[in-house]
């Protein structure tokens, strides 16, 4: 049976050293120490997902990634992703198909929250209006909720997961890895329920549709929508959303609540968190050309040719024979492999004329369909924190600092806060704002939940300004250019952000 802990105080502890261990876990996989390689983790999840670990006589689950911990639930899943087809019929939110799950923390298999697990498929929107299945997670405490009305319903879009379906939350849950299981653990300690999505793509048959505004904002809110579609005690209409998400996650969660008044006003949405988030993805795309993470640049452009297969010739026109392998290589790994793999790759090897991959998307079709992904255009009707890093590698700060404002001015309660951490070695300064931001920006949202004063941040002291900078060993060397050498750009103690008690407060 599942270990239960249901002493409350001791939820939060174990919360708290989860936190600290897995985010030590998803630095040293994000380094490549950890690689996806053959015979690891993820293919050992993947397996199990689809039928490799055996039931016992019992019904129960004897597996982890070796085979050897003692688990609650039976992870023979058989079918439940592989027989999901490319489209749908149904209302977003509609529940496909579901059945247990279950939420490690460091040990796989064993939930030591003793929270409860429903995994799910669920019908969602893509850009196109065609509807199509995403699977998720959805979650409920043992720890009580202790603010005013309603346990609110925190709707979480992941980060980076890669573009394979090995890389699913859902299925990396149970073993103990999935670094999501950050918020999801801090959450749980402090009562609310959680339903995370996979993004469209990951688990389910068809390509993942990395960085699609549209695909992925919706696939956040009706993750929300098949929350309440499960008939869970406490989660109906009246539940109070927030979404919740950074880096990818962060473009999730702010292309959901720019998405919603339209797509789901019927939701109960009252607050969002947006991190790190890529709201201009040329800005982003030749941020991290010749980074640790160059291999995104296959996911996305794999995820155009998703939905713009159109495209395809296009690309084999423009692709030499090694930009054709990183994006088959790229189809089918998770961010660890990518890293491996693909890190501080110069794009312009990649093409037949020696542009890079960043110039070439400047280009017509291609800049178009980039330039619909733009996040900041449309404002949500809630309050939002936005959280960055000053010396983000991966995502430039004007990312958010551009969308801030607009949202700002446009009549969006913004909170903006801009975590000014030393440099460090390549992606720490995108990885570390991730953990700072996280209790700060649940706080605050059970302020608005509640109905309490929270701080927001006058439009005009969002600040603007530093465009793409050097990544990895030349930021680190103050190269001309670089946050470390125009000391002016940093920004200390920004109103509304940490280290500053500045900035106005709202009912």
């Amino acid at each position: 049976m599942t270990l239960k802990k249901n002493s409350r105080s001791r939820n939060r502890t174990v919360a708290l050293l989860a936190s600290t261990l897995l985010a030590a876990s998803s630095m040293s996989a994000t380094f490549g120490v950890a690689g996806a390689q053959e015979g690891s983790l993820y293919e050992s999840a993947e397996q199990a997902n689809q039928g490799s670990v055996e039931a016992s006589s019992q019904g129960s689950a004897v597996g982890s990634a070796s085979g050897l911990v003692p688990g609650s639930i039976d992870l023979n899943q058989g079918d439940f992703y592989s027989t999901l087809p490319e489209t749908v019929e149904g209302e977003p939110g509609e529940i496909l198909k579901k059945e247990p799950s279950n939420f490690a923390l460091g040990v796989p298999l064993v939930d030591w929250t003793g929270s409860t697990a429903t995994r799910v498929a669920y019908v969602s929107t893509d850009d196109k209006g065609q509807t199509v299945p995403i699977t998720g997670t959805v979650l409920t405490p043992t720890s009580p909720w202790k603010g005013k009305g309603p346990r609110p319903l925190m709707a979480i879009a992941p980060g980076t997961q890669g573009s394979g379906d090995a890389c699913a939350p859902s299925k990396l849950m149970p073993y103990g890895v999935e670094y999501e299981a950050l918020p999801v653990a801090a959450a749980l300690a402090r009562g609310w329920n959680v339903a995370i999505t996979d993004l469209h793509g990951l688990g389910t048959s068809v390509q993942h549709t990395y960085m699609n505004r549209v695909l992925q904002g919706n696939a956040t809110l009706d993750v929300a929508r098949a929350a309440e579609n499960l008939k869970i005690p406490g989660i109906d209409s009246n539940t109070p959303i927030t979404t919740f998400g950074y880096s990818q996650g962060g473009g999730s969660s702010a292309a959901a609540l720019e998405l919603q008044p339209t797509y789901a006003p019927e939701l109960n949405l009252v607050t969002g968190y947006a991190g790190g988030v890529p709201a201009n993805l040329h800005s982003v795309a030749k941020q991290v050309d010749k980074s640790p993470l160059t291999g995104v640049l296959g996911y996305t452009v794999n995820g155009f040719l998703n939905t713009e297969p159109q495209l395809q010739p296009l690309m084999d026109e423009l692709l030499n024979e090694k930009g054709k392998l990183l994006l088959e290589q790229t189809k089918d790994e998770c961010i660890p492999q990518s890293i491996a793999n693909h890190a501080f790759v110069d794009t312009s090897t990649l093409t037949k004329d020696g542009r890079a991959l960043w110039e070439i998307l400047q280009d017509e079709p291609l800049k178009s369909l980039v330039d619909r992904q733009l996040i900041g255009e449309r404002a949500p009707t809630v309050p939002v924190y936005v959280g960055h890093g000053t010396n983000d590698d991966s995502i430039p700060v004007e990312q958010s600092r551009r969308m801030a404002r607009m949202w700002c001015e446009a009549g969006t309660p913004v909170n903006y806060q801009e975590q000014n951490i030393p440099l460090g070695p390549p992606l720490t300064n995108h990885v570390f704002p991730m953990l700072t931001n996280l209790t700060p920006a649940m706080v605050w949202m059970e302020k608005v939940i509640n109905g309490e004063n929270y701080e927001t941040t006058p439009c005009d002291q969002i600040p603007s300004g530093v465009d793409v900078k050097p990544t990895g060993l030349e930021a680190a060397g103050s190269t001309p250019g670089s946050v470390a050498a125009n000391t002016e750009t940093i920004i200390d103690g920004v109103p509304g952000s940490l280290g500053s008690s500045s900035g106005s407060s709202r009912p």
